[in-house]
This record gives structure tokens, sequence and C-alpha cells, in this order.
């Protein structure tokens, strides 16, 4: 039988859980890959003036474009606004 779309999740992991312990499976988790913490030196000056522009546009309580970026790019940025925000 399949989950119906309105099943809550917490039942449908408790019921995956319970199969997996009836078929002698080991349950499968999600590990967190942990990543060194990036320099403000080792973040691009573009995407720096980028996160900048944001906090700057944020603060007016106007709204911001962000263009479309890779992950390493969104990472980036994830990091100069916490930098930012840290300056603040």
């Amino acid at each position: 039988m399949r989950p119906s779309i309105i099943m809550a999740m917490a039942d449908y992991v408790k019921q995956q859980s319970e199969e997996c312990l009836q078929k002698d499976k080991k349950v499968r988790r999600q590990t967190r890959v942990t990543r060194r913490q990036m320099t403000p030196d080792e973040i691009d000056p573009e995407i720096l003036a980028l996160g900048c522009h944001i906090v700057r546009r944020c603060s007016k309580q106007q709204r911001v474009h962000v263009p479309a970026m890779r992950s390493g790019e969104w990472g980036h940025l994830l990091r100069a606004l916490e930098m930012k925000r840290a300056w603040n």
C-alpha cells in the first residue's frame, strides 16, 4: 500500500522504520557533511559585493533579485551574508 499525500510525515517515517525492522534491513539515515569555515579572503569579491547589496536592500525593505548560481557560489553568498550580519 502506497501512502497517501495527506499521511503525516512522522507516521510515514515510523512506518518505514518498522518495515525495515521486519525485513531485517538497516534503517538508512542521512548524514550531514561538515566542512571547514571559509575565511573572508576565500570569498569571490563579486559574491561579497552581492551580499552587501542584498543586506542594503533588505535594510530598506526593498525587493532583491538573486541571480541563478551554482552551489559553490550559493555557499559563498550565504557565508558573505553571515559575515555581513555579524559585522553589523
